[in-house]
């Protein structure tokens, strides 16, 4: 298989899976995306000292900045696959660059022949910390700084929703004011809002007593 050297045009033998491969002629490297299409590449939105904040002090040994290669139209793998984790994983959309090896500092995963299409290829950024403790690494999208394969908010926090979260303030302090002024007539709005604080707060605590001691008693 050949690869034309965009620096001086020579026709190249691909014979191995390098990512890499460097002109016999005038010394350039080329990277080597499925011999046909465009390279691009995802700008990292994520640097070392990002991807080090996602885990507590001291327990990262090193971070290391990896290129992984997709579809550019599809985003589906064009790699043998190396980790268990990006099985089924698709890298969000990002700035697309067209390639360009200064930006691209790092290890660059080479291609599957077998896999590339007429689009090209393109490389996502990901990191790969390795933990101090056991030695194994894990893997950060460099753009979204999501862990391929462990499930989203998995910190158990729920993303924040603005709508969601609006809507949860108008329940718990308009809607009980506006019970109480109105069932109990005559009542001032500010002592309203009292006491529909008060219910708010209380109401779901005092329902989680009943249905637990519901449980115990059955």
């Amino acid at each position: 298989m050949k690869l034309q050297c965009k620096q001086c045009g020579a026709l190249l033998a691909v014979t191995s899976p390098d990512a890499y491969i460097t002109c016999l002629y005038c010394g350039s490297r080329s990277v080597v995306a499925g011999y046909r299409g465009n390279n691009f590449l995802h700008r990292p939105a994520l640097n070392k000292d990002d991807v080090l904040r996602l885990f507590s002090s001291g327990s990262v040994a090193s971070v290391s900045l990896y290129w992984f290669p997709y579809d550019p139209d599809t985003l589906h793998r064009v790699f043998t696959q190396p980790y268990a984790e990006m099985e089924h994983y698709s890298p969000p959309s990002s700035d697309r660059r067209i390639w360009d090896e200064a930006e691209a500092e790092g290890t660059i995963v080479p291609v599957d022949p077998d896999l590339v299409g007429e689009a090209g290829v393109l490389y996502h950024p990901f990191w790969i910390a390795i933990n101090a403790a056991s030695a194994l690494g894990t893997i950060v999208d460099g753009v979204s700084g999501r862990i391929p394969g462990a499930p989203a908010n998995s910190d158990g926090q729920s993303s924040f929703d603005p709508l969601r979260e609006a809507l949860s303030a108008f329940k718990i302090a308009v809607v009980p004011t506006l019970l109480v002024f109105f069932l109990l007539k005559g009542v001032s709005v500010f002592w309203a809002s009292v006491l529909g604080m008060t219910s708010a707060i209380l109401a779901p605590r005092l329902l989680k007593k009943l249905t637990s001691r519901e449980g115990k008693d059955e």
